[in-house]
């Protein structure tokens, strides 16, 4: 009987073991991770997320997300691999300064970043050159400037790709990638190298 009792009681704990490891990963999914951007003040242009980059260090995690500060170049390393999840809210801030020099954070103007997953931009499987990784390019900036933009409207492109093509959707990566950087106030547009 004390074998008995025994057996049970490793069936048990095996079966609450693989409920656990059964139900974690959705418990972990449910709370969304998402993205919070800060980017230099005013910025208007392509910045480049470069992804699994074993170099590169991880992503701050900050209120239940990861910070990606993007320098003026546009150019940001990560060793961590890309979270797509279609509930995630991402939030976009512009790093600022106060006239006495303290440094604040105040919100991208929402009509300056795309809504969805890829905010308009696209992924592509390697870094143009840029070391080891894949990349994500996504475009800031006003719709007026963005509609002059290549690319910067990722979406509207498999839209117009679908029209031409009989409904597909996958389209090969791009023959040339978008120069990350802060556009010249100028107001001419970035060309694709």
């Amino acid at each position: 009987m004390d074998t008995c009792n025994r057996n049970n009681h490793k069936t048990s704990c095996i079966c609450a073991l693989l409920l656990f490891v059964s139900v974690a990963p959705q418990c972990a999914l449910a709370k969304s991770l998402h993205y919070t951007f800060i980017i230099p003040d005013k910025y208007v242009g392509w910045v480049q997320i470069i992804f699994n980059d074993p170099g590169a260090t991880e992503f701050v995690l900050r209120n239940g997300g990861y910070q990606i500060d993007v320098p003026e170049s546009g150019i940001c390393r990560t060793s961590y691999l890309r979270v797509h999840d279609f509930r995630r809210r991402d939030m976009f801030y512009y790093r600022s300064q106060t006239p006495n020099g303290m440094e604040m954070l105040v919100p991208v103007p929402s009509e300056y970043v795309m809504p969805g997953d890829s905010h308009g931009g696209f992924g592509v499987m390697d870094t143009g050159g840029k070391g080891p990784g894949y990349s994500w390019f996504i475009f800031f900036g006003p719709p007026q400037m963005r509609a002059k933009v290549p690319l910067a409207n990722w979406n509207q492109v498999v839209e117009e790709y679908q029209e031409t093509h009989g409904g597909r959707t996958r389209i090969d990566s791009p023959v040339s990638y978008p120069t990350p950087g802060r556009m010249p106030s100028t107001g001419a547009v970035p060309h694709v190298h």
